[in-house]
């Protein structure tokens, strides 16, 4: 099967840090973001943001103590740019993952950011609250959050026990799990399918 470069969606997200982190929120969110690390599939996981390479480790995230940096790549060897956030105050980011695979790990970090570092980050998504409803779904089901709060507000009609939801949350949830780009383009198509049928839009 061809690798499809680029699935349906293409999402902006805006990051603008409101406050300092404590050493203890970024501890915090440290454990987090390496626990979903391993918890994903390999081909979901980051890539090096230098020359694009999958990442063996969870460590190799955080550069140093106080950074954490990641990059993705496709099957078509397409690279995303490099995230980066820093425990000192970063400057805003604006954050297109041009519908790649990484675009799942990068919503899960945001989210460990906005649950781990709570009152630091302002985050929205260019389309709303859709982007944060599988990534709550996903981080409850392993335990990463306690609740259903996002960066922006999402349906949460069938949360967690409807089939569907069931279903994208274990398609993205197995370190042993095979995936392909060509898997990404299908669930992030059905992931937003969903939602506007949750929300009446379609």
């Amino acid at each position: 099967m061809t690798p499809i470069s680029v699935p349906p969606q293409h999402v902006t997200y805006t990051v603008k840090q409101s406050g300092s982190i404590s050493p203890s929120q970024w501890h915090s969110f440290t454990l987090a973001v390496t626990e979903a690390f391993w918890l994903l599939p390999v081909h979901l996981r980051p890539c090096s943001p230098t020359n694009g390479t999958r990442l063996e480790r969870a460590s190799m995230m955080f550069t140093h103590p106080g950074a954490f940096e990641f990059g993705g790549k496709d099957e078509g060897n397409h690279k995303s740019k490099s995230v980066m956030f820093t425990l000192d105050m970063s400057p805003d980011l604006r954050i297109e993952t041009e519908g790649q695979p990484i675009d799942f790990f990068t919503r899960i970090a945001l989210l460990m950011l906005y649950h781990h570092c709570s009152g630091c980050f302002e985050i929205t998504s260019s389309v709303g609250g859709v982007s944060w409803a599988l990534p709550v779904r996903w981080a409850i089901r392993h335990q990463l959050i306690a609740d259903s709060n996002a960066p922006q507000p999402f349906s949460t009609e069938g949360f967690i026990t409807g089939a569907a939801d069931e279903l994208l949350i274990r398609s993205v949830s197995g370190g042993d799990r095979p995936f392909t780009t060509a898997d990404w383009g299908l669930i992030s198509e059905l992931e937003f399918t969903l939602e506007e049928l949750k929300t009446g839009k379609r």
